[in-house]
């Protein structure tokens, strides 16, 4: 695999949107991945089980110090984006709630406002699980109109976790199709056999 990072300018920043190299060290938050004789602390949910990786990363710029937070899909890196737009959710308590529950496990949480999901990350109470379910509930029953010309929509729970990890309104009916119906499994079943199905199943699984 080509080690490499790139990325853009932004505000007279490079900014950094992919690492791709050998990890040489691990922590309990992060690795360290070599890249051309450069080592760059990257921030991780898990720990990726190869040491040759490829990273979506999230970097932060601040005056005082750079931080990057890396992801093996993109899907879990739009996520994370999603949860730190929320006003008051920083990086910390997003990495929390992603290195405690699969992308499609969080999506059906906030998809089905499981307060007590969310809250169960170190760091995250009630309060601010309650204002995530708030904020992107409604970006999420958004998204399909935003997506689809025609607005589909959709009341069922496990369409609207598909549409949080990206999935169009048309694209997560067709996902469900093939799977048990409402009120013959979870929420977060519906939603792992859909990825399964549809050959995402590392979406669910990272």
């Amino acid at each position: 695999m080509p080690r490499e990072a790139s990325g853009s300018r932004s505000r007279g920043h490079f900014v950094i949107a992919r690492v791709s190299g050998e990890v040489i060290a691990r922590a309990n938050d992060h690795v360290v991945v070599d890249v051309r004789g450069v080592g760059y602390k990257v921030f991780v949910p898990r720990h990726p089980a190869g040491d040759i990786v490829q990273l979506h990363t999230h970097h932060v710029v601040r005056e005082d110090a750079q931080q990057l937070y890396g992801f093996e899909t993109r899907e879990e890196l739009a996520l994370f984006e999603m949860l730190i737009g929320v006003s008051g959710v920083g990086p910390k308590a997003a990495m929390s709630i992603l290195s405690v529950a699969r992308p499609a496990q969080v999506a059906a949480a906030i998809a089905s406002g499981d307060v007590a999901a969310l809250s169960r990350a170190p760091g995250v109470g009630k309060k601010t699980a309650e204002r995530l379910i708030v904020d992107l509930k409604s970006k999420v029953s958004r998204g399909g109109s935003e997506r689809e010309p025609m607005g589909i929509v959709v009341d069922d729970e496990a369409a609207a976790a598909l549409q949080a990890l990206g999935y169009s309104a048309s694209e997560a009916l067709a996902a469900l199709r093939g799977v048990p119906p409402v009120g013959a499994a979870s929420t977060e079943e519906r939603v792992t056999s859909a990825l399964r199905a549809a050959g995402r199943t590392a979406v669910a699984g990272r």
